[in-house]
């Protein structure tokens, strides 16, 4: 059984989410009761500089990131997630510090989407989510269109996330959020990436009949398949 070393704090709720959804695949999928030996898992929770709204303190949080890595590895970790999705623009200079392998939330959600025979999807993230190429240009080449919401749109996903991080989110954000997942649906979206890992303690499956895709759960399931491996 392979020890996991989790890179969170990015924000904390979504890190403690993601233990929460680890232990839980570790019982539904693999079988394991409380009696028995549930993984050893290693959690940074790091206060890197916010890059959600703009990446002026990118250099600083890349080497915060590779510090980090470093340390988990000494821990024991045998391989490396990273709770947030917008860091993972930085993952290059982190996984250059390691020697373990990282599991990146890009890929497993890109692998989700192609599993399931997505040709056109949408993404919610962060500004440099959705506007840069973290996520548009693996899915693009794995055949699969990007749709993402205008300036203006994306300016308000953003201030859902920050309200969630904040602690002070309502069912407001919850309504802006199904507003606009219909709208991408509406534009051929058939399905909406949650990609951040905030956007999931606001939006879920039960609430909107459009497919989302939860890139949090998505990791935590695959981190249980490396971890078993």
């Amino acid at each position: 059984m392979k020890t996991l070393g989790v890179i969170g704090g990015m924000g904390p709720q979504a890190s403690i989410r993601f233990l929460e959804l680890v232990i839980r695949s570790c019982t539904d999928d693999f079988g394991i009761r409380e009696n028995e030996e549930f993984p050893r898992i290693v959690l940074s929770s790091l206060p890197a500089p916010d890059i959600i709204e703009n990446r002026d303190r990118e250099e600083q949080a890349g080497d915060m990131l590779a510090r980090e890595a470093k340390t988990l590895e000494q821990a024991g970790a045998d391989f490396l997630v990273m709770t947030c999705n917008t860091m993972h623009i930085l993952s290059d200079r982190f996984t250059s510090a390691t020697s373990i392998p990282f599991l990146s939330i890009i890929e497993t959600v890109t692998q989700q989407a192609q599993c399931d025979g997505r040709a056109c999807v949408g993404l919610l993230g962060s500004e440099t989510t959705m506007s840069s190429d973290l996520y548009k240009e693996p899915l693009r080449e794995a055949g699969i269109d990007v749709l993402v919401p205008s300036s203006p749109e994306r300016k308000t996903v953003v201030d859902c996330i920050l309200s969630v991080i904040a602690g002070s989110a309502s069912t407001e954000e919850v309504q802006v959020l199904q507003r606009m997942i219909n709208t991408l649906k509406a534009r051929g979206a058939e399905a909406v990436i949650l990609g951040c890992t905030e956007l999931p303690l606001l939006i879920n499956q039960a609430i909107t009949d459009v497919p989302v895709l939860d890139s949090l759960q998505i990791l935590a399931t695959a981190s249980c398949k490396e971890i078993f491996t």
